[in-house]
Order: C-alpha cells, then sequence, then structure tokens
C-alpha cells in the first residue's frame, strides 16, 4: 500500500470534502504511523489539468483529488461520470 493509495481508500471511507488532518487521522487508524506528511502527497494528487504539480512523483492513475479550497480536497468524477466512491 503506497501512501496515495491509502489516501484514496480514506476519501472512499470518509466521503467528501476532506483537509490533510481528516485524513492523515482516518489513514493512522487503519495503518499506524507510516507516514508524516499529508498536505503535499495530497496536493501531489490533483492532476496538472486541475492546477496540480507539475513536479509530482505520483503515478498519473493516482492522481484523482480536485482542491476545493487551500488545504481541502475531495476525489474527481472519473472521465465516464461515475465517483470514485463507487470504485
Amino acid at each position: 500500500m503506497t501512501q496515495p493509495e491509502a489516501i484514496i481508500e480514506a476519501f472512499k471511507a470518509l466521503g467528501g470534502t476532506r483537509n490533510k488532518y481528516e485524513i492523515e487521522g482516518w489513514v493512522r487508524q487503519k495503518y499506524g504511523d507510516v507516514w508524516k506528511d499529508y498536505g503535499t502527497p495530497m496536493a501531489d494528487m490533483v492532476p496538472i489539468s486541475r492546477g496540480g504539480n507539475k513536479s509530482s512523483n505520483v503515478r498519473e492513475e493516482l492522481r484523482v483529488l480536485e482542491r476545493v479550497s487551500p488545504g481541502e480536497y475531495r476525489l474527481l468524477s472519473r472521465v465516464d461520470g461515475s465517483s470514485w466512491l463507487e470504485a
């Protein structure tokens, strides 16, 4: 399990718009204190087409977050219109 995969799992479980503290709390409860920073990885999970970081090393298929406001993100809808929450 990678941190981006754990973040996606947390968004699926929690739903809606979330900040790094909510996501971190869920991931730590499930997987323990594996990762330290959540803000940068979440920012790196925004696709370039949605204003994401060009320098991100996160695989394109894991860049599934949308920045709603500073520090708050939600899962993007899929190309076919379904939500990542349905996967």
